[in-house]
């Protein structure tokens, strides 16, 4: 159940503050109560997240609202610890006073709350300091309450600490009693106005009234929907997790109000009947109304239907979800070819035309690789060439015809690719980049390149990358006189390094044209 949060919880941290002594940050504390709660704030409300045992020997790096940061050695968790639970250990602490103990004198008047809604009272309490010199026990003044949790019920212990003139720390304890808010019952006044529904509608607590009565003497509560919604003490939910403005299952539904407490209740019973479809008709149409095909329906791909419900609600249907009633043989070229889509019991037609699908264009899927090096294979074997028709559909063909590309004739070219009255085109390019023989890479062999080629075979000079790959002619992966030799054949005209026959490789089937 829900709790209010309270002023009450607020005191949980530190009254009575008097005496606040000089906390050194970085310096050692031992715990010096039968335990300290590490939280993970600087807040005594907090839940806490470890608990230190008396004696535990901790580090303060910072100080902040009476509570100290420190970082436990196991796991390295970080929080807060309440500083008068903490005994200094850098040896100025001192029992000036020769306090043997501390107690509690005599109780606080009020030990007994309810929770949640009243705070601490310190009013009566009295703490006593026992000295072991045999001096008579007196109040103490300036001494610290740690309080718990008075939101919640249950037997509560108050921790008192008293910091004596030295800095020597006692403490004592006493105990509280905080119990359930005395409810006697709650009513329920009247329903909800609205009780009959139909599946989708959302639930309205408007006109809900319930009266909560106490044991105490207390006058009786009152509330309506709008002060049950706002206030944190009620929650309503019903039997399949409904809530105010949640959409409604189809069937019976009980909703239960509870008050604080769970065993503090009342429901009532609301119905949601089958919605019913009262309207169908058609939010956008297919991509498409032309029907290329007199064998299969038409591709409804685009088309979606609003749907209207008795329950004010209209919603998004999918051809996937209907019936689709058309006999594509029976279709005649141009409109008037009709398509019955049926959804709920209600349906909506739609005219489509029906046309021969022809071919329109010419489209190629070229290779990625379409830049070659002089000399190499022109690999066209990747390419593919599709008719495509009115319709979209593509259909590939294989006996296209390829215009003829000048293996020899370096940087790009641009060449036709045809079928009938169809075209598209494709460039190639072709590139000098380290072609045999052309070690200086001036896009010629000449004599430079074999005398180059003769230095590095014999050792004057080395070649790498590019230069490399042009001089080993032979491709028997190194450098030698008899590759210095081919180049020089080739500069002076004996010998062609290329060879350009059949060095344009096309699919089978494809048309290669000579010219």
């Amino acid at each position: 159940m829900k709790q209010k949060t309270l002023a009450c919880l607020i005191t949980a941290a530190l009254l009575f503050t008097f005496i606040i002594p000089a906390f050194a940050d970085g310096a050692q504390y031992a715990v010096a109560s039968v335990f300290a709660n590490v939280l993970p704030e600087p807040n005594a409300a907090t839940l806490p997240i470890a608990v230190l045992p008396e004696g535990t020997v901790v580090t303060v790096t910072e100080t902040q609202n009476d509570f100290g940061k420190i970082t436990l050695r196991s796991g390295g968790i970080t929080g807060w610890v309440y500083m008068g639970l903490l005994a200094y250990c850098g040896g100025e602490a001192q029992n000036t006073e020769k306090i043997k103990n501390i107690y509690i004198a005599s109780l606080p008047a009020k030990t007994a709350y309810i929770e949640g809604e009243e705070a601490f009272d310190p009013a009566g309490l009295t703490v006593k300091a026992a000295y072991a010199d045999g001096k008579a026990d007196a109040p103490v003044k300036g001494y610290r309450l740690y309080l718990p949790d008075f939101s919640r019920c249950g037997e509560k212990t108050v921790y008192v600490f008293y910091t004596a003139p030295g800095g020597a720390v006692f403490s004592a304890q006493f105990t509280l009693t905080v119990t359930k808010v005395p409810i006697k019952a709650m009513t329920l006044l009247s329903v909800p106005e609205r009780t009959a529904y139909i599946e989708g509608q959302t639930l309205s607590l408007s006109g809900l009234k319930v009266r909560v009565s106490y044991t105490d003497g207390r006058a009786d509560k009152t509330f309506d929907a709008a002060e049950i919604l706002r206030d944190p003490d009620f929650t309503v939910i019903g039997c399949h997790n409904e809530t105010e403005g949640a959409a409604l299952r189809r069937g019976d539904h009980t909703v239960n109000v509870y008050y604080k407490y769970p065993e503090v209740n009342v429901s009532f019973k609301v119905t949601a009947a089958k919605k019913k479809l009262i309207g169908l008709e058609i939010a956008t149409y297919p991509n498409s109304m032309i029907a290329y095909s007199n064998s299969a329906a038409p591709d409804l791909t685009g088309l979606t239907l609003s749907a209207a419900y008795d329950n004010g609600i209209t919603e998004t249907i999918l051809p996937n979800s209907c019936k689709v009633t058309c006999d594509p043989a029976a279709f005649v070229l141009g409109p008037g070819n009709t398509v019955t889509v049926s959804y709920g019991g209600m349906s909506v037609s739609l005219d489509f035309t029906y046309a021969l699908d022809t071919p329109v264009s010419l489209e190629l899927i070229t290779p990625k690789v379409l830049t070659f090096i002089l000399g190499e294979p022109i690999d066209l074997t990747e390419m593919r060439a599709y008719l495509v028709y009115t319709s979209g559909e593509k259909k590939e063909i294989k006996n296209y015809k390829l215009q003829r590309i000048d293996p020899k004739q370096t940087g790009p070219q641009t060449v036709a690719v045809t079928y009938g009255e169809f075209s598209d085109l494709l460039t190639v390019n072709i590139s000098p980049y380290y072609q045999k023989g052309d070690v200086n890479d001036d896009a010629k062999v000449t004599t430079v390149d074999a005398r180059l080629t003769l230095r590095a075979a014999i050792g004057f000079i080395r070649f790498a990358g590019n230069p490399l790959r042009a001089a080993d002619v032979n491709r028997d992966g190194k450098v030698t006189p008899a590759d210095a030799r081919l180049i020089l054949r080739c500069a002076i005209g004996l010998e062609d390094l290329l060879d350009f026959s059949n060095i344009v490789k096309i699919n089978k089937g494809v048309i290669y044209e000579a010219s």
